[in-house]
């Protein structure tokens, strides 16, 4: 600890960013993929993508490790977080547990971050004086947030001070009155021009507290000008409190919002992402007639547009269809991709990694695994279309791993020993799943026919590669990813100790290997399973929205059929 003291200051003049090591085993290959992600962002030089009709969660905890277990689906249609520093618990604000905090918050979200530090004057709980603001901010930018919030009262010494060294950070320049004064547009208007701090902002936001509902007709004014003279910086005007509600519907950037499991809200007004997300689409603003597709090959007896259609159907999007585009040619996808009511789509083989290099952004998860298995149309800031390619396959996997994992846990005490199956795509997705998974045990074995990519796949991810399967013990986690036909390479003996075994592959009556772990009294999790729970989460990527998890459950079990099975495994999502 001394010869820490003695070159912390060293470290710190010498640094760009900082990096907060977890120590604890289990989660040493999740913190890997998050310094793997800003590194990789880093030496891109790449900042956070600014789309229109974005959602942030405001996350009002007083302490984030209590939001361990409800991140999931607390950021459900959010395309951000707003980490508020301000309201941690008094003993939580020094440096080193602010670092500690935003390392946890980390480690339970690949969801962008908003780092605010909310002054008292401005309506939040930081009671310090301008030079320590500013250092809180600076550490801010170290960290990593993609995000820095640094509010307009400041000195503009202080403020240049962040705005110009941003290193790779966007700068939201911030306003906000809680008095309820009537503001007209023309006085938002020089609100917006003083935050806009000569363009160095890359987002400006003005939230002011109302009890007149006009008032946001003079905020969506102020914002159509200032938008108009700058379009290649986001504005966001929200009116508070209940009078002005309309505003966070009208607001096309970063709207801060609500979840119902949150402690509290971070401001009068506001509205949860799924009110928003329904008032937009009832409203109109919100594309009423989109296409989507499943892209690849074979795909003719795909669930997928069964599942999605029925979800649109039920979420009264009676304009948006799922259809199939059968290709094995990039080309030929794009041109569909290319046409103007084209929303997103689902990709499966061959296309997963052809189909990365054409997309504007990638999500971390995407450019980790080096595979899309979604695309979203979206808007970016100047109004221009832009692809954002992401991966819910891995997203999946883990959810139903370790789910069954912690049960283990819980009847062992002991880790489990994973071998993953397959080198391809998907085997990609479901690396990276295992892991984020807790609970396994040691580095993941792989095995693939073609050892050479088993290799590459073994030294991106820190795994081990094993040549044979005859002979293996103590496996408690199965993922295969390769095809029904080739399900022989996995030997009976493997499946002895009963292990978890998911199964990505399906067929009419079941998988061979699916009917073979099931009959061997494997802790199952069959192919269409996971299709189905990677779909929920497309739809939610889309739709901004809570998918209808009822809906799509009985989609896929009438596509499949009773013989199936499909519908007592998901027995319990039929009712929802």
């Amino acid at each position: 600890s001394g010869a820490w003291a003695r070159r912390e200051p060293l470290y710190k003049d010498c640094c760009s960013h900082e990096f907060m090591i977890v120590t604890s085993e289990e989660q040493s290959d999740a913190a890997h993929n998050e310094l793997f992600a800003l590194v990789d962002r880093i030496s891109r030089g790449a900042s956070a993508p600014i789309l229109q009709d974005t959602i942030t969660i405001s996350l009002t905890y007083s302490d984030v490790r209590a939001a361990t277990h409800d991140m999931a689906e607390i950021e459900k249609g959010a395309d951000a977080l707003e980490f508020r520093v301000d309201l941690l618990a008094p003993d939580l604000r020094s440096h080193a547990a602010i670092r500690a905090q935003y390392a946890a918050l980390r480690r339970i979200t690949t969801l962008p971050i908003i780092w605010t530090v909310r002054s008292k004057g401005q309506g939040g709980a930081f009671e310090g004086s301008e030079s320590e603001m500013m250092e809180v901010l600076k550490l801010g930018v170290r960290l990593g947030a993609e995000f820095v919030d640094v509010e307009g009262c400041w000195s503009t010494k202080a403020k240049q001070a962040v705005l110009e060294d941003k290193r790779g950070a966007r700068v939201i320049t911030s306003y906000h009155d809680f008095t309820d004064t009537y503001y007209s547009a023309a006085m938002l208007d020089k609100v917006l021009k003083a935050l806009h701090s000569g363009g160095l902002a890359d987002v400006v936001k003005a939230a002011i507290k109302t009890s007149k509902p006009s008032q946001t007709t003079e905020m969506d004014f102020a914002i159509m000008t200032f938008r108009e003279a700058n379009p290649n910086t986001a504005a966001v005007g929200l009116c508070m409190g209940a009078a002005g509600k309309l505003s966070r519907v009208s607001n096309k950037f970063l709207t801060f919002s609500t979840h119902p499991l949150l402690p509290g809200t971070a401001a009068p007004g506001q509205l949860a992402a799924e009110e928003i997300r329904t008032l937009k689409i009832d409203l109109g603003m919100l594309p009423a007639e989109r296409r989507f597709f499943l892209f690849g090959s074979p795909i003719a007896k795909s669930a997928s547009p069964a599942m999605h259609n029925a979800a649109f159907q039920a979420q009264g999007l009676a304009g948006w269809v799922y259809d199939r585009c059968e290709t094995t040619d990039v080309a030929v996808a794009l041109e569909t991709i290319s046409a103007p009511d084209f929303g997103g789509g689902s990709v499966t083989i061959p296309l997963k990694e052809e189909l990365l290099a054409h997309m504007g952004i990638l999500t971390d998860s995407a450019r980790r695994i080096g595979a899309v298995n979604t695309i979203t149309a979206r808007l970016a800031v100047d109004g221009s279309r832009i692809l954002v390619g992401d991966n819910t396959d891995w997203v999946a996997i883990h959810r139903l791993v370790e789910q069954r994992v912690a049960m283990r846990r819980l009847r062992t005490g002991g880790g489990q020993r994973a071998l993953l199956v397959g080198a391809g795509g998907t085997a990609k997705a479901a690396m990276y799943a295992l892991s984020k998974v807790k609970g396994i045990a040691g580095p993941v074995l792989i095995y693939n026919r073609t050892t050479s990519r088993a290799k590459s796949l073994a030294a991106e991810f820190g795994a081990q590669v094993v040549t044979s399967l005859e002979g293996l013990e103590h496996i408690g986690v199965i993922v295969s990813t390769i095809p029904p036909e080739g399900s022989s390479a996995i030997p009976d003996s493997l499946l002895a100790n009963r292990p978890i075994m998911l199964d990505a592959s399906y067929m009419p009556g079941g998988a061979p290997l699916s009917n073979r772990a099931k009959a061997a009294g494997c802790d199952l999790i069959v192919g269409p399973h996971m299709l189905f729970e990677q779909a929920t989460y497309q739809n939610e990527r889309w739709t901004g929205r809570k998918a209808l998890r009822g809906a799509m459950a009985g989609a896929i079990c009438k596509h499949f059929g009773a013989e199936s099975g499909l519908s007592h495994i998901l027995a319990h999502e039929l009712n929802k």
